[in-house]
Formats: C-alpha cells, sequence, structure tokens
C-alpha cells in the first residue's frame, strides 16, 4: 500500500498457510509497479523470514518489520537483554553478563551466540529462556546500530 495515497500497489490471493515466503516477491512487483530504483517497505512479523529480508536488501527494497514475539510471553525475550556495545556483551534480566562464544553465517545471516555458564543457579531461571546463550544478527531484524556498526 502506498502510505501517501493509500492506495494498494500490488496484490495476490494465496492458499499458503503463512506469509513468511511471500515478501521478496510481493515487494519487488511493487517496486517494478512503481518504477523506482529503492522501495521502502513496511510489513508484519507474519513476514518475517531472513531469506527474504535478505533478497530485498539485494533487490534494493529496506524492510521494516516488527520483532519477533517470543514463543512464550511469560519468559523474557531478547529485547529483555541489554547490549553494551563498549564490552561486547549482553547483561541479561538478572544481571548476569553474557560474552561473544564464537560467531558463525547462516542463511546469509551473520550470526554471534552469546552466553553465560550461571544460568542453572539463577533465581529466575524460569522466566528466561530455554538456553543460557543469546543469539545476535548482524544483517537482520531486532539489531540496534552499536550491533551492526560492531561488523
Amino acid at each position: 500500500m502506498d502510505t501517501e495515497h493509500h492506495l494498494i500497489i500490488t496484490h495476490e490471493v494465496t492458499n499458503v498457510g503463512s506469509d513468511r515466503a511471500q515478501l521478496a516477491r510481493v515487494a519487488k512487483e511493487t517496486k517494478a509497479t512503481l518504477e523506482r530504483s529503492t522501495l521502502d517497505v513496511i510489513a508484519d512479523r507474519g513476514y518475517l523470514s531472513s531469506e527474504e529480508i535478505l533478497e530485498c536488501d539485494k533487490a534494493g527494497i529496506t524492510v521494516t518489520l516488527p520483532k519477533p514475539m517470543t514463543s512464550n510471553p511469560k519468559r523474557f525475550g531478547k529485547q529483555d537483554f541489554r547490549y553494551v556495545a563498549e564490552e561486547d556483551v549482553y547483561i541479561c534480566p538478572a544481571g548476569e553478563r553474557l560474552t561473544h562464544s564464537f560467531t558463525t553465517q547462516e542463511h546469509g545471516l551473520v550470526l554471534r551466540r552469546y552466553l553465560t555458564n550461571v544460568c542453572q543457579s539463577c533465581a529466575i531461571k524460569d522466566r528466561c529462556t530455554m538456553t543460557c546463550y543469546i543469539w545476535s544478527a548482524i544483517f537482520g531484524l531486532g539489531v540496534s546500530p552499536h550491533e551492526a556498526a560492531r561488523n
């Protein structure tokens, strides 16, 4: 939809049960219809797919999506962890430090893993993530400007 005039630019009816594989194709079609060299796209969480976002980026399309929700709203999510750029660490809700463990690449994303070994004795472990580590995507969603600038 065009935000200035509120007109639908591209649409398609599909029987696919998820929007996850639809973003790049629809965004590219919209960009071509508008005859633009670049395009800014805003989509809902249903379009969240790192492969689709990477494909959009390669096509000159900037994607804005809300952060994904945690699978269990009673548990902490990445948004509850504070990144300290100067030290390259995350601080968990209990105040513990998660330090950088290793970096890997998956589906076009550079992923950095941060971990701590104090989770087993943590007083709020039942409200935390299911693991004692957190992933940080350098290219993709939910990346703070500090994280992105680091690489």
